[in-house]
C-alpha cells in the first residue's frame, strides 16, 4: 500500500524545469513535465507552484568517473580530482551522482556559477528544490548504446559502458564531426529540450541546502493510518537489523579492500594518500592508452598514404614516449605541409616536417598530446 501511495504521488507531481541563458544577454528557458509546454521565461503564473528544478547548462559542468577507496567522505572528494581540476577545490561544487564498487561518479561545477544562478532565481521569484545538469535529464544507456541530443549550442551524448558506468560528451558544433566511438546509428533527438527523459524523481540532487530549505515533497505530512505506522515500524526494525548485518560484513571486508589498494599503490599511510596515488595512476594509464590509440591511427594513416605513393618508403621509425618520428625516403616531391597537419589534427597530435633534399629524406615528427 505504501509503495502504491508513493507511486501515485510521483505520478501526480508536476515539474517546472528552469535553465539559465547560455550568455549574460540571453533569456532563461522553461519546460514543464509531464506535458509539452516550454518557452522563454516567464511561464504561466500557476506553473511556478510546481516542483522547480534548476538545470545547469552542459558546457558549465564536468563529469568524472574516478576510483575511490571505501569510506571516503564528501569533503575528501576534491582529493580524487586534484590533478584534473583547473581551479582550487574551494572554487568548485562537487556532487556524487552514483557510487559503485571502488569508484565514484562525480559532477563538478563552479560554485560562483551556481550562486549566480540561484540569485537570479530569487530575482525571478522562484526557489528551486533541485539542481541537475542537463545530461542528467537523458535516460541511462545500456553498455554499447549511445543517446544523442542535438541542439544549436552543440551535441550532448551519453554512452553506456560495463558495470552501469555512463560516459558523457558535450560536443560543440564548431568541432565538426563526432569522434570515433561516439557516432550513433541515428540521431536520437533534437530541439531545445529532450524528447526522452530519465526518471526525474530518482535523479541525485546537486543542490546544497540547509535544513531550512527542503523540497516541497518532504514538507508534506504522510497520511498514515495506525496499522500502516505499525507496518512501517516493523519494516524499520528489519531494516535496522539488516543494516547491522551489512555493517559487520563491511568491516570484515575493509582489510581485503585495503590489501587490494596497497597491491596497486604500495604501502600508504592514509586514505587521502591512497586516493591521490590511485588518481595519479589512473591519469597515467589514461594518458598512455590515449597515446597508443594515436600511434595506431597515425600508423594506419601513413600506411594508407604509402600504399598510394610507390616512390616513397620508410627508412626508420622512432618513439620516445611522446614524439613519434617517421623517416621517409623517396624520389618524388613530398606533399605540402597541410597534408601532414591534417593527418596529425585528425588524431589530436601536432607535426613538424624536416626535409633533407640531398639525402632524399623526409622526417615527420608527430608530438602526441595526452587526452583527458
Amino acid at each position: 500500500m505504501f509503495e502504491r501511495w508513493r507511486a501515485k504521488r510521483r505520478a501526480e507531481r508536476h515539474w517546472l524545469l528552469l535553465r539559465p541563458a547560455a550568455c549574460a544577454e540571453g533569456v532563461w528557458q522553461w519546460r514543464r513535465l509531464p506535458g509539452t509546454e516550454h518557452g522563454d521565461w516567464p511561464p504561466p503564473a500557476h506553473y511556478v507552484q510546481d516542483t522547480v528544478a534548476l538545470i545547469m547548462p552542459s558546457a558549465q559542468c564536468s563529469h568524472f568517473q574516478v576510483p575511490a577507496p571505501p569510506g571516503l567522505k564528501p569533503h575528501e572528494w576534491p582529493l580524487l580530482l586534484e590533478d584534473l581540476l583547473q581551479q582550487p577545490a574551494e572554487d568548485v561544487q562537487i556532487s556524487c551522482l552514483s557510487k559503485r564498487a571502488g569508484s565514484l561518479e562525480l559532477l563538478v561545477v563552479e560554485r560562483a556559477c551556481v550562486q549566480r544562478w540561484l540569485a537570479a532565481c530569487e530575482t525571478l521569484g522562484v526557489s528551486p528544490d533541485y539542481l541537475w545538469a542537463e545530461l542528467q535529464l537523458l535516460p541511462v544507456q545500456a553498455p554499447g548504446q549511445i543517446v544523442e541530443w542535438a541542439r544549436p549550442e552543440g551535441r550532448c551524448l551519453i554512452r553506456g559502458a560495463d558495470n552501469g558506468v555512463q560516459h558523457w560528451l558535450v560536443w560543440p558544433e564548431v568541432l565538426g564531426e563526432l569522434p570515433d566511438g561516439w557516432r550513433p546509428s541515428t540521431e536520437e533527438m533534437a530541439g531545445p529540450w529532450p524528447s526522452r527523459w530519465a526518471s526525474l524523481s530518482r535523479l541525485p540532487n546537486a543542490l546544497e541546502r540547509s535544513d531550512k530549505r527542503r523540497p516541497k515533497a518532504r514538507q508534506r505530512a504522510l497520511p498514515f493510518s495506525r496499522t500502516q505506522l505499525r507496518l512501517v515500524s516493523a519494516c524499520a526494525v528489519l531494516a535496522l537489523c539488516w543494516g547491522a548485518l551489512m555493517l559487520g560484513q563491511f568491516w570484515q571486508q575493509v582489510p581485503v579492500w585495503k590489501a587490494q589498494v596497497e597491491a596497486v599503490t604500495g604501502q600508504v599511510g592514509s586514505a587521502q594518500q591512497a586516493a591521490r596515488l590511485l588518481s595519479r595512476l589512473q591519469s597515467e594509464q589514461t594518458d598512455w592508452r590515449s597515446r597508443q590509440q594515436q600511434i595506431v591511427e597515425l600508423e594506419q594513416a601513413v600506411a594508407i598514404w604509402l600504399d598510394r605513393q610507390r616512390d616513397w618508403g620508410v627508412s626508420g621509425t622512432y618513439f620516445d614516449g611522446r614524439t613519434l618520428r617517421w623517416v621517409l625516403s623517396g624520389s618524388a616531391p613530398p606533399p605540402a605541409l597541410d597534408h601532414w597537419q591534417n593527418m596529425a589534427r585528425a588524431v589530436g597530435a601536432r607535426v613538424s616536417v624536416e626535409a633533407n633534399e640531398k639525402m632524399s629524406l623526409l622526417t615527420l615528427n608527430f608530438t602526441l598530446d595526452a587526452q583527458p
